[in-house]
């Protein structure tokens, strides 16, 4: 259960993100294709466990902050059950509209307005569950609730995979000496003059996570991996976003209960 603080917090960040997508969606600037460290990661549980199209037709996964729904599309393509939880009912309208066009309502659980820090789903009810540049926006003690439900709503032998910013990143480098940490790690993002929330420039609390930290917010995982994702955007690219070069450095989060 939530106190009334996070409940505030909740709110606060509902109104960010309902913003967010209302931008997202008025320039098109929405991920219309699934993560690729996501995929991968999963594709490759899937390779292990030598699951078969069949097989992935019983599987139940959950995705913390859907968005635009380009991941859950992918795992519903491969046959999966899935399920969506986002703070925004405009991600969620989104969502909903993009696996409808795509075909694939058909493979739709649920999907629901919510917090990824109190998921009102009953305990050890998915076989996997992926976030994707989620839990990096949440304040402390709604991000460690996040991950707790994670491990919670697991099953045993259950698949986790996260994909969140690392320190190394090129906006942690160069803004980390400008502004006060309220923790460790984790800034307030906010452009001057920038209205628009669709940056992760612009987009308020930002978490960039240590390797360290994971054992810890995902107790009770009897597999923790976080391994390293860091490459350089086109300097086009780079320039955009208002830098001469431009890090893009990620932890993919593989976990298993």
């Amino acid at each position: 259960m939530l106190d009334s603080s996070e409940s505030l917090k909740i709110s606060s960040m509902e109104r960010l993100w309902n913003t967010s997508f209302a931008h997202q969606i008025k320039q098109g600037a929405y991920n219309t294709a699934p993560v690729e460290a996501i995929v991968r990661s999963v594709a490759h549980h899937f390779r292990a466990k030598e699951f078969t199209k069949e097989d992935c037709r019983k599987l139940k996964f959950l995705e913390v902050g859907c968005g635009a729904g380009a991941n859950l599309g992918w795992l519903a393509e491969q046959g999966v059950r899935i399920s969506g939880i986002d703070i925004s009912q405009e991600a969620l309208s989104l969502c909903h509209k993009v696996l409808k066009h795509k075909g694939l309502a058909k493979n739709i659980d649920i999907l629901t307005h919510g917090s990824a820090s109190d998921i009102a789903c009953p305990d050890e009810h998915f076989d996997g569950i992926i976030e994707s540049c989620v839990f990096q926006h949440l304040p402390s003690d709604l991000r460690v609730k996040a991950f707790s439900e994670v491990v919670r709503l697991l099953k045993p032998g259950g698949l986790f995979i996260g994909h969140m910013l690392n320190r190394k990143h090129t906006t942690y480098k160069k803004q980390v000496d400008k502004m006060n940490q309220k923790e460790p790690g984790t800034l307030f993002l906010n452009r001057e003059n920038i209205k628009e929330k669709i940056n992760l420039e612009d987009i308020g609390l930002t978490h960039f996570f240590t390797k360290s930290e994971y054992k810890k917010l995902l107790k009770g995982c009897s597999i923790i991996n976080p391994c390293e994702s860091v490459y350089e955007l086109p300097k086009v690219e780079a320039n955009r976003r208002g830098y001469d070069h431009y890090k893009h450095a990620m932890w993919i989060v593989y976990a298993v209960k």
